[in-house]
């Protein structure tokens, strides 16, 4: 077990990893995200506070929030399936039953995920990542929801990785009062500050210290808190000793960055936009310094004028003689450079826009579209635009989203919630694997349907010459293959084994009519035999 000096310890070299990282964070947030992102010296200032007041604009911070609403819905979209549960091993997909109880699977998970506000999670988490170069996701249990999310700010944590570039430990900064504190883990832990504090200022912010990591040493068979795979330590700032030691199945926290870059942290679009936020905010000063000079001149007048003009609408000023007051300076160049300064305004709002990849997720209806682009050319742009995210979801699903939902799934089924399996898997090992079905996640995987659906319409074309040529077509196969390209519910496509039994009963009931059908032929001929020898018999005059 970890000792209250190594936890310690370890959290300072964790804090010192980022200290550099967190000063571009600061000047990041004045100017991208002023309401993101927390740092030493701003947890325990009054609430309220708010970075860079004196902003002229908020085209930075637009872009950013239609950026990140553009990921959150085109990564793990509220109303659209995302996502669907499937086994690890393919074949148990085809057994009787499987896909119906991954379709129970499938809304138990997505029901979790919205009760757990997993989707304002994730749309402050995209925030982050786009301003910030990385975010930080933690599911824990909850008593209502089974689960709960909560996007940890930037500034308050710091990691490290291990070998292979996985999520290894995590160390947070909360703020708890000593009465929250005294309810999660009683007043026995509590430091002798908090605990005389919580007579006198039971509400004054504590800061508690949360670190996470892989536990090395571990009683074999045991599986009480101290003994999970990951251990869980709070400690207050200045105790002397843990608040609490539990730990986790799994590993609760879900971290990923945009580039990679010396530390951990890497580096996001924010850093690539901030030159563009300080320029942008800095012409739109001089634009509302050039507008106030058009609209509200500097003026001369002459000497004899002893007191200022009251220059506002119907003012009344009572002089000797008549006084002519002019602009002093010729405000013609000034108009001219102001419509100068209203484009490259545009040109550097519309660099904005790239750089936090809010304009990859513009929306423009098909009905829309340029009168020279047809259907087929709107839609590849489209593609084209959204698979410049291919490189930021090969880190983004399977560091944050794959562990995240097989950490749901784990706490669903401890916590009893999980429907059981089909007899037909009785027994079998339901190792889960995560299929992604967003519209980014389609857009990239659509190319295998296009391919299996120029393929048939190929092979159709050829059997009108050749009709051999469908017998290399496996359609069953086929119907797969499209279904997966195109991430079709798992319930829309029957699984062999039922296709088979169906097939089967087809057969069968085939094979009934055919021989029913032969009895009917059989006793009509045979009673057609009979009235034709009952004729004969007649004629013959034989017979009764």
């Amino acid at each position: 077990m970890t000792t209250f000096e190594e936890a310690r310890q370890f959290a300072a070299h964790l804090a010192q990893t980022r200290t550099r990282r967190q000063e571009e964070w600061r000047e990041l947030a004045e100017w991208i995200a002023p309401h993101r992102g927390v740092f030493d010296g701003e947890d325990l200032a009054p609430s309220g506070t708010r970075r860079n007041r004196e902003a002229f604009t908020q085209a930075a911070v637009q872009a950013l929030l239609r950026g990140a609403s553009g990921m959150t819905s085109g990564m793990t979209p509220r109303g659209i399936s995302w996502f669907e549960p499937n086994f690890q091993d393919a074949s148990l997909w085809e057994a009787s039953g499987a896909p119906v109880w991954l379709d129970a699977v499938d809304r138990l998970m997505k029901d979790a995920l919205a009760a757990g506000g997993f989707y304002q999670a994730i749309h402050a988490f995209n925030m982050d990542l786009l301003w910030a170069g990385c975010g930080l996701l933690y599911c824990e249990t909850a008593s209502a929801s089974a689960v709960r999310f909560e996007c940890v700010q930037v500034g308050a944590f710091s990691v490290a990785l291990d070998g292979e570039g996985r999520l290894d430990a995590v160390c947070r900064t909360r703020l708890w009062t000593p009465a929250r504190m005294a309810s999660l883990f009683g007043l026995s832990a509590l430091s002798p500050a908090s605990r005389a504090a919580l007579e006198r200022e039971p509400y004054r912010p504590v800061r508690v210290h949360h670190l996470v990591r892989r536990r090395n040493l571990r009683v074999p068979g045991r599986l009480d808190a101290r003994s999970l795979p990951w251990e869980s330590l709070f400690w207050e700032d200045g105790g002397d000793d843990f608040l609490h030691v539990g730990g986790y199945h799994e590993m609760p926290y879900f971290f990923t960055s945009w580039h990679e870059g010396v530390t951990p942290y890497g580096t996001g679009p924010g850093d690539d936009a901030l030159a563009d936020a300080r320029q942008l905010d800095l012409m739109e000063r001089h634009k509302l310094e050039g507008l106030a000079k058009l609209t509200r001149p500097p003026v001369q007048a002459p000497s004899s004028l002893r007191a200022p003009a009251d220059l506002s609408p119907g003012a009344v000023n009572v002089v000797s003689e008549p006084v002519q007051i002019t602009p002093i300076l010729d405000l013609a160049p000034y108009a001219s450079a102001f419509q100068f300064l209203q484009a490259e305004l545009q040109t550097v709002a519309r660099r904005l826009e790239n750089s936090l990849m809010a304009s990859i997720f513009a929306s423009m209806p098909l009905d829309q579209r340029p009168r020279d682009m047809s259907a087929t050319e709107f839609l590849e742009r489209k593609r084209e635009a959204l698979q410049q995210l291919g490189p930021v979801m090969s880190a983004y699903e399977p560091n944050v989203l794959t562990p995240l939902l097989h950490r749901v799934a784990a706490m669903l089924d401890r916590a009893g919630f999980m429907p059981p399996p089909p007899e037909s898997l009785a027994g079998m090992s339901l190792i889960m694997k995560i299929s992604f079905t967003s519209p980014i996640a389609n857009a990239l995987r659509q190319t295998g349907a296009d391919a299996a659906r120029a393929l048939v319409q190929d092979v159709v074309g050829l059997a009108q010459v050749a009709p051999q040529a469908l017998d290399k077509l496996d359609i069953d196969q086929t119907v797969d293959e499209l279904a997966v390209g195109l991430g079709a519910p798992g319930r829309l496509v029957r699984a062999d084994a039922d296709v088979l039994a169906i097939r089967q009963q087809r057969a069968q009931a085939q094979a009934a009519q055919v021989q029913e059908q032969n009895a009917l032929n059989a006793a009509q001929v045979i009673q057609g035999m009979a009235q034709a020898a009952k004729n004969v018999n007649a004629m013959s005059g034989e017979g009764a």
